[in-house]
């Protein structure tokens, strides 16, 4: 193609508009490149495009053939443009996205598929592809081949309601291996975490329940069934309007890292990478 492609668009939007101002807000350019590429055109064809009148501009006949020819193609050109631009600023798209039970809607027209699996199962999936990305906490067995971005530290503690007789007591380490855990089931990334607290202190604890899902964690606390291990940021409202109470301990649970880990193949992923960057 000899003529430049930009200048078929001005023609296009000068043509569909019949005015070179209204062309112009639409193309975000001034008016004078507006004629000028229309009067480029025009010497590039050989022949006038336009007729001109006090009202704007209407097409003559070389201008209704050229139009009619190239109007289709301009608009999936424009199209396509429109759908590239909003794939790259996460207006549309699909992640599919493992979040552990322990772990959205800003854009409505991306696609975000949650996984609900404990960390090992859903880094399992992600090495397949099923996932893209993967939230966990750290410390934990990440393989060498992901990327990990650090979001936000995170706190456990332990939480009754209202009237525990452990509310205003403090509980030391020792008392752990007689307290009513509620905690999630022994192969969770959080459950993880605080076995190993216990063995490195010599603790033997003995749950009262295991259960695979944290709001219910949180609910059994505040109906007064037994203390439960949560993460802190994530129930804070619930702090906050006293649905549930922290234990004063004098001791603290070490702090872990809230992350997302991505298989180093899918980082060039457009989607992905913008929606790592919004997290972060």
């Amino acid at each position: 193609m000899k003529t430049n492609l930009e200048l078929y668009k001005a023609f296009y939007y000068v043509a569909k508009n019949k005015s070179i101002t209204q062309a112009a807000n639409e193309l975000m350019v001034s008016q004078p490149a507006v004629s000028k590429s229309i009067k480029t055109l025009e010497r590039d064809l050989n022949t006038p495009l336009f007729n001109r009148n006090s009202d704007g501009v209407t097409l003559n006949t070389a201008g209704e053939l050229l139009y009619n020819k190239i109007k289709q193609s301009m608009e999936l050109i424009i199209s396509a443009e429109k759908d590239v631009d909003s794939y790259n600023n996460m207006e549309h798209g699909t992640i599919n996205i493992g979040a552990g039970n322990t772990i959205m809607q800003m854009y409505p027209n991306i696609n975000v598929i949650v996984h609900t699996l404990v960390t090992d199962e859903l880094l399992k999936r992600a090495q397949l592809g099923l996932v893209d990305i993967v939230f966990t906490h750290l410390p934990n067995d990440i393989p060498s081949n992901f990327k990990t971005y650090k979001l936000k530290k995170l706190h456990d503690i332990l939480v009754v309601n209202k009237d525990s007789s452990y509310k205003d007591k403090i509980i030391t380490k020792k008392d752990l291996s007689n307290l009513p855990l509620i905690l999630l089931p022994y192969n969770a990334s959080n459950r993880k975490n605080f076995n190993k607290f216990c063995t490195n202190h010599n603790i033997v604890i003995h749950p009262l329940m295991e259960i695979g899902n944290d709001l219910i964690i949180e609910d059994c606390a505040s109906n007064g069934l037994g203390v439960g291990l949560v993460v802190k940021e994530y129930v804070q409202n619930r702090l906050d309007n006293n649905e549930l109470f922290e234990l004063n301990t004098n001791f603290k649970l070490e702090e872990k890292d809230l992350v997302c880990v991505v298989e180093e193949n899918r980082n060039n992923n457009i989607i992905i990478s913008n929606f790592i960057k919004l997290l972060k």
